[in-house]
Parts: C-alpha cells; structure tokens; sequence
C-alpha cells in the first residue's frame, strides 16, 4: 500500500541501483504519488524488466530506465543528462546503487577495495554533485536522499571496506546538509539492515554462503538470525525503507536535514 503524499506529485526521481530491491520499492512509491522516476542500474536485464514493469502499473510516461555505472564520471553525466532530456527537471536523488562484499582485510585486493570504495563512496560523490548541479542551475530547493547502512553506524567483522564507505556516506551526507541548507535542498540518510526479500545480493552464492559461515549458521537459518537480533524481532523488507524514503522526500519533512534514520528492527542505534 503506498502512502500518500500530495505534494511529490509532478516531481522528478533518479535512483541509482534502480532495479535493485529497496530501489524498486522506492520508485513505486514515488510512482504511485505521481513522481516520474528515472531507474539507473548497471544490471541491464534487470532494469528493462523492471521499468517495463513500472510503466505498465503508472503509465508509458512515468518512467525512463538509463543503464549506467556510478563508478564512472561520464556516465552519471549522461544520465543526468537523459533525466533532463525526457522530464525537463530534477527535484530528487535516491543515491542507493551499491556493492558489498565479505572478506577480512589482509585478503582485500587493490580491485576489491576499488570496487567497494568507487561504488559506494565515490559514486554517492558523483551523483550528489551532478544532482546539485542541476537543482542549483534551476533554483529547485531538492533533495537528495542517501541509502547507507547500519554498517555505516556499526562495524562488522570481515566487511570493514564496506562499513568505512557507508560510514563515509553519512558523514558525507551530514556535510552536504550543511553546504546545500541556503540553498533548500534537503539531505538524509537511511541505515537499513539486511534486506532479503528480492535483493539480487542474496542471489549471489558467494555472498549467502559467507553470511552463513560468518555466524555458524546454515544458508536457510539467515532470515531467522537477522529476525531474533534486533529488538522488533522482525525481518527488514523493502517496502519499509520505501515508507521512511517518501516521508524524508515529501514535505512532511521539510524541516529535516542531516537526519539519519535507521530502519533496522532496532540494530543500531544513531549516537
């Protein structure tokens, strides 16, 4: 069910790792309240079906799908470029492509910390100054919203390239609130913990097969550790980062800048 805020509707959305779980989620929501929304993903099958999907729930007209890496400079101009060629303005900016990977630190490659940093740190980077271009050019008092991690509040063994790049996301993001606040654009962060649910990730033999060696646990017992570890005892799906995304990007929020809110059952707690 989405919830309705009024005031999004005739905005426009780029988000990144837009065909992703909490990407999609997000995007629907924003679709249902009458956002347009630009889907940029590196998983180009993925983000066809998806965007297809979307257009056929909230029509032709209410979406673009751009394939593009964050970790490269010219291609987050051009999809920037692409939102404003299709929808004539930008007013959001989910930063939320991602990658992650679980190894310890001795074991980390020169492409392994490459990877992780370029994507996560230096792609929010990328696209927060391309998103600030534009609404600065414009005069639109935006917002940007960055989807970290509780990583980024808390550490954890054998993933701590991933934890410093979600850790510099807020810092980062708290900066920017800083920076853009003369100027009505809006900055902050969600931290939500494991998302299972329609999460490509998961997919990934590799990553399961180490979460569960991680905690002593079978591949099947995953769902249940993350469900009895935090205080809700519940597990942590998409469509609750989306309910935390639209109100910090509708003006219910309007008031609020710099806020990092965690959206995992009670994990980590903002100190």
């Amino acid at each position: 069910m989405t919830i309705e805020y009024a005031d999004l509707s005739g905005q426009v959305a780029l988000i990144t790792g837009g065909a992703g779980a909490i990407g999609r989620a997000i995007s629907r929501g924003l679709a249902g309240n009458g956002v347009k929304v630009v889907l940029v993903d590196i998983d180009e099958p993925r983000l066809e079906s998806y965007s297809i999907e979307l257009g056929e729930e909230f029509g032709p007209r209410s979406t673009l799908a751009v394939k593009a890496d964050v970790r490269d400079s010219e291609q987050v101009r051009e999809a920037f470029a692409a939102a404003l060629r299709e929808f004539g303005r930008l007013d959001i900016l989910v930063n939320n492509a991602a990658a992650t990977q679980i190894k310890p630190i001795d074991l980390l490659s020169d492409a392994d910390i490459d990877l992780i940093l370029d994507t996560n740190l230096k792609g929010y980077v990328r696209c927060a100054r391309e998103a600030v271009r534009v609404m600065k050019a414009a005069g639109t008092k935006g917002s940007l919203l960055f989807i970290s991690s509780k990583n980024g509040l808390v550490g954890a063994s054998d993933k701590s390239l991933y934890c410093a790049a979600k850790g510099g996301e807020l810092t980062l993001a708290r900066a920017l609130a800083m920076e853009l606040g003369e100027f009505g654009i809006r900055v902050n962060t969600i931290c939500p913990d494991a998302v299972l649910e329609g999460s490509g990730l998961w997919e990934d033999d590799d990553y399961r097969q180490g979460t569960a060696k991680r905690y002593n646990i079978s591949e099947a017992e995953i769902p249940d550790y993350y469900r009895d570890r935090c205080a809700l005892k519940t597990n942590i799906r998409p469509e609750d980062v989306a309910n935390a995304a639209l109100f910090l990007l509708s003006g219910q929020a309007s008031k609020i800048t710099g806020a990092i809110i965690p959206v995992d059952g009670g994990v980590a707690f903002v100190r």
